[in-house]
């Protein structure tokens, strides 16, 4: 701590900077990351989550999708290929994407605002509570998509 300012050269700042606390919640954090498997079960729950509303998305015809990357998570207008770039994502997406937003907040379920966001999985997401997401967003593009709009 000698080095850190203001006794010494390195300056450090930030909200819980050298707090004892918070290193010590920091700590304790990732040792239940690596205690429970963390990252495998976000890993699992997202792809289960994912897979479901996608397959019920394509036997359903809708024009969206959810595309994901270990435990995060878009939803989106169906595209050909992998959305790598701003501009190959679908026109109309903020549109069709704010429709399904405000449905699913309806029915209880807060996606990101934006349709260029992005959603994460938390281990606190019980199979009860991905289940009603499911559900809602679901139904939030199915209702969405009864507006009708240019694809």
């Amino acid at each position: 701590m000698e080095l850190v300012a203001p006794a010494g050269p390195v300056y450090q700042a930030g909200t819980l900077s050298a707090n004892p606390i918070g290193m010590r919640a920091g700590l304790a954090t990732l040792q239940k990351i690596e205690r429970v498997n963390a990252y495998e079960q976000l890993e699992e729950k997202t792809a289960f989550f994912c897979d479901t509303i996608n397959e019920n998305l394509q036997q359903r015809g809708s024009q969206f999708q959810i595309t994901r990357a270990a435990s995060i998570f878009w939803l989106h207008a169906k595209a050909d290929r992998a959305i790598r770039s701003v501009e190959q994502i679908p026109r109309n997406h903020a549109e069709r994407f704010a429709r399904v937003f405000h449905e699913a907040l309806a029915r209880g379920v807060y996606l990101a605002p934006s349709g260029h966001e992005v959603c994460f999985m938390s281990l606190a997401h019980s199979e009860e509570i991905l289940a009603r997401a499911r559900d809602a967003i679901l139904a939030a593009v199915e209702k969405s998509e009864t507006y009708g709009f240019a694809v």
